[in-house]
């Protein structure tokens, strides 16, 4: 799919923009069970230097059984807040119905477990004011005090990208109205790699997408273990594979799958290796083993080295391998592959 959108037909639902409208901003935040950090997040949308008097706030929530939407409410006082609710769909789905309801000009999408700076929406609207860009936003900053895997997988060197980018993710995006439904909104029928695919689109429709490290926003959910970050990958990876095979010509998310396979190949040969070493036959499973290290070896060295930072070899080479293993594990399902 390039250019066009399939399977969702909520973003269709546009309506005309009033003046008054483009001056209001709406903020949309999907949610499920997360009590722990929406009244954070709110929090500092409360605390921006921003007019209150120019923010709506939607809070679609796929089916909390906590004090998720009890907490979100506490915030209407401060700003208007609408709660909405989907259950059982993916989180494309409840960004659309977000922006189905949403009377703003400007569509700004923002994850539960974020934390915007203050100056967040001044910039922004400065930014749409300025360029023509199709969709604004900014990476993901780690929290203080964060483990040894959070300060590897992401250096300061990432979130200091600025200028044209091929995406940014969906947890701190934002778009003008017109451009979104002019683009189809996000797919539905993808459960994680949704953000990319949908900012391919908007490259592929003639829109820019700009990268702002001061739009960055804290990310409460970074992982901090290798378990977590296990995990994390194995999930995210889910439909990587088929956003590649949507359109192979395009190389979309082409290392990341391209990595896996290798992977996967690494991990097949020291299955067939370890039956053969009952024969006698070892050479296999030594070039499997070999290859499994040396892959990610090579990786983490290049990344290292662009850092400046030896010392971050073999951590790094860890953390290559783990997201190579999860990865590889995506390709064994083959539902991930097509729609």
């Amino acid at each position: 799919m390039n250019g066009t959108h399939s399977g969702n037909e909520t973003p269709a639902r546009q309506e005309n923009i009033t003046g008054d409208s483009l001056e209001l901003i709406s903020i949309v935040i999907p949610v499920l069970n997360e009590e722990k950090v929406i009244g954070r997040c709110l929090e500092c949308l409360k605390n921006m230097t921003f007019s209150r008097e120019r923010i709506e706030v939607l809070v679609i929530d796929n089916g909390s059984t906590d004090n998720t939407t009890t907490i979100a409410r506490t915030f209407g006082v401060h700003f208007p807040v609408t709660i909405l609710e989907k259950k059982g769909v993916h989180i494309s789905a409840l960004r659309n119905l977000g922006a189905a309801h949403a009377r703003g000009g400007i569509f700004v999408f923002l994850d539960a477990d974020c934390l915007v700076p203050k100056s967040w929406l001044s910039i922004a609207t400065k930014v749409f004011e300025t360029t023509c860009a199709g969709v604004i936003g900014g990476y993901y900053q780690i929290p203080e005090g964060s483990s040894w895997v959070a300060r590897t997988w992401y250096p300061d060197d990432e979130v200091k990208k600025s200028g044209a980018v091929a995406y940014v993710p969906s947890g701190d995006l934002m778009i003008t109205r017109e451009t979104f439904f002019r683009v189809g909104g996000f797919d539905e029928t993808l459960e994680t790699n949704e953000d990319y695919e949908f900012c391919q689109r908007v490259l592929a429709a003639g829109f820019p997408v700009l990268a702002f490290p001061e739009l960055n926003v804290i990310h409460l959910g970074v992982p901090q273990t290798m378990g977590h970050f296990y995990r994390r990958n194995r999930w995210h990876g889910k439909h990587v594979t088929r956003v590649f095979f949507r359109n192979i010509g395009s190389l979309h998310n082409a290392r990341a799958v391209f990595f896996a396979f290798y992977v996967l190949l690494c991990l097949t040969g020291i299955t067939v290796g370890l039956g053969l070493c009952a024969i006698g036959r070892f050479e296999i499973l030594a070039i499997a083993l070999a290859g499994l290290l040396v892959g990610p070896l090579l990786i983490a060295l290049r990344a290292a080295i662009a850092r400046r930072e030896l010392t971050h070899v073999f951590p790094l080479t860890s953390l290559y391998l783990l997201f190579g293993i999860s990865r590889a594990a995506c390709l064994l399902d083959f539902r991930n592959w097509s729609d």
